[in-house]
């Protein structure tokens, strides 16, 4: 028997588990991508328009955000898209990658399922080969996608075709390093956090490079998949060399993780389990406190990933109210109009901050899940815990850790802000703000959880929802009025822009209550693995 014996029928069973899941990323994915460049065509339609906003990306705030900027001195509605867009499509082909790997790898060691598969005729390395495959697919597929959207925007070829294939090496880079991610530990959850901590790490490298020496981009730059990618220059010069380092580096990374499955145990990872004490803490008493320590490590990697990206955006207060006194008409693209554009931008960017809080929130419900399907769950039913208290302990912790994580983000932007706009009440302001969209955020917690007690098999389409509030919350301006009507942050004041109304919050949080209960009632009344 080969080691690679079965290959075939697992690839074909992780494409098939993956049907929903591949398409659903791929259109949230390249749609948003694709979205966002056309409304850039309408925005800013003349040169004149566009050259002004290159003086705004030029600031080192905005280089630490978005990217180098390249093509600042003719800034094309190409350059626009990948100094602008292209950064955080990549941010999220990479998480795609690396759930999505962890899922067929970790996951399904943790449950049992390999074990089994591996008991009949299956060589060692058809799993993760099965895994690698399907992940690699659907980067394949969003990059198609990618290149279809931005020519049918108008864009140039050679550009989109460049800028794609950046999009696509950075999720085969994150797709090779959750595989060796997935060796080490135990764990799912652990090996997700291990993967998004990467993501974040990269993200601040290249910020950070980029930042300390501008286009040439210094040696953290270089040390970073996002800065290989974005180096290609994609409509300016479009260089291709870049991206044999990503291509290098993948090809490394996943000949490690293959020479890693040699060396464990199936169902074990190459790091020993840290011993226990023989009896558990006090603090591990309850199912609350165990699923904050459960959560500890996911909660922990986007918390610092999201305020280390609110850092940058609140010093840009300054940049944009210069920017919107040379071209007063993109000021109604801004809540609040030209007299507040700065706190109109942050009310803007804070929804993009909050959605990343509640994508926290639906890769912990999904690992709710793995509870079940691996039958801990069961275990935990069988002692004196009934299901709702299992699943309302849970929701608790990551209800808490989402408004914490959203809070985070406005704690951030408002220490830049006053330091940047030398304005001491910046800082409550934005914390305010933050604390404003505590409902909205709730309302997609319990949209999750209701998703999961009710219908578990539709969580996958929950990552196209969070695309949609997304694109709902920071283009509501220019979109159809009724285009945001299933969005939270539709019904929510938009601060620090405009003025308080405490009824819309009220509706939200009897919303989010109606949403828990009904995942709580849905949980008990259906099976468990079901």
């Amino acid at each position: 028997m080969s080691r690679l014996s079965g290959t075939g029928v697992l690839a074909e069973l992780a494409v098939r588990t993956d049907r929903v899941r591949i398409p659903v990323w791929t259109v949230a994915v390249a749609g948003l991508t694709v979205l966002i460049a056309s409304s850039y065509s309408t925005i800013y339609p003349t040169a004149e328009s566009r050259q002004a906003r290159a003086e705004l990306i030029s600031s080192p705030a905005a280089t630490a955000l978005a990217g180098p900027g390249y093509g600042l001195d003719d800034y094309t509605l190409g350059a626009m898209v990948a100094n602008e867009i292209a950064g955080m499509t990549m941010v999220a082909v990479a998480i795609m990658s690396v759930l999505l790997v962890t899922r067929h790898l970790r996951a399904e060691e943790e449950s049992g399922r390999t074990e089994l598969v591996r008991a009949g005729v299956v060589g060692r390395y058809a799993g993760i080969t099965a895994g690698l495959l399907s992940a690699a697919l659907a980067n394949v597929f969003v990059a198609l996608l990618l290149v279809i959207g931005l020519l049918g925007v108008g864009l140039p070829p050679a550009g989109s075709l460049n800028m794609s294939a950046g999009v696509l090496v950075v999720g085969l880079v994150f797709t090779s390093l959750s595989a060796l991610a997935s060796q080490f530990t135990e764990h799912a959850r652990t090996a997700s956090g291990v993967g998004i901590s990467a993501i974040i790490i990269a993200y601040l490298l290249r910020a950070v490079g980029d930042v300390q020496q501008g286009h040439s981009g210094s040696l953290l730059t270089w040390v970073s998949p996002i800065g290989w990618s974005q180096a290609t220059r994609a409509y300016v010069d479009e260089r291709w060399w870049p991206l044999l380092i990503g291509i290098v580096a993948a090809a490394l990374t996943v000949a490690c993780a293959y020479a890693a499955i040699g060396r464990r145990d199936v169902g074990a990872g190459l790091l020993p389990p840290r011993a226990g004490r023989a009896e558990a803490s006090p603090r591990l008493t309850g199912v609350t406190a165990l699923a904050a320590r459960q959560q500890r490590g996911q909660i922990l990697a986007w918390g610092v990933g999201v305020f280390a990206l609110s850092l940058p955006i609140g010093s840009l207060g300054r940049q944009i109210s210069d920017f919107i006194d040379q071209d007063p008409d993109l000021a109604q693209l801004l809540p609040g109009g030209a007299a507040a554009a700065a706190d109109g931008a942050f009310a803007l960017y804070l929804v993009f901050l909050v959605v990343m809080a509640a994508m926290y929130a639906v890769g912990a419900v999904i690992s709710i899940r793995s509870e079940e399907s691996s039958g801990r769950a069961e275990e935990a039913l069988a002692t004196p815990v009934s299901r709702a208290s299992w699943l309302g302990g849970q929701l608790a912790v990551i209800a808490g850790a989402a408004v914490a994580i959203a809070v985070a983000a406005g704690v951030g932007m408002g220490i830049t802000a006053a330091f940047t706009l030398s304005d001491a009440g910046a800082l409550g302001r934005l914390i305010g703000a933050a604390l404003n969209t505590v409902p909205a955020v709730l309302v997609l917690v319990g949209s999750c959880a209701a998703v999961y007690g009710l219908i578990p098999r539709a969580l996958p389409a929950l990552w196209a929802f969070l695309g949609y509030v997304l694109v709902a919350g920071m283009f509501g301006e220019v979109l159809p009025d009724w285009f945001g009507v299933f969005s939270p942050f539709h019904y929510t004041p938009t601060l620090p822009a405009e003025s308080f109304s405490a009824t819309p919050l009220v509706v939200l949080l009897l919303l989010a209550a109606a949403l828990f209960l009904a995942a709580v009632t849905g949980f008990q009344r259906r099976d468990v693995g079901r």
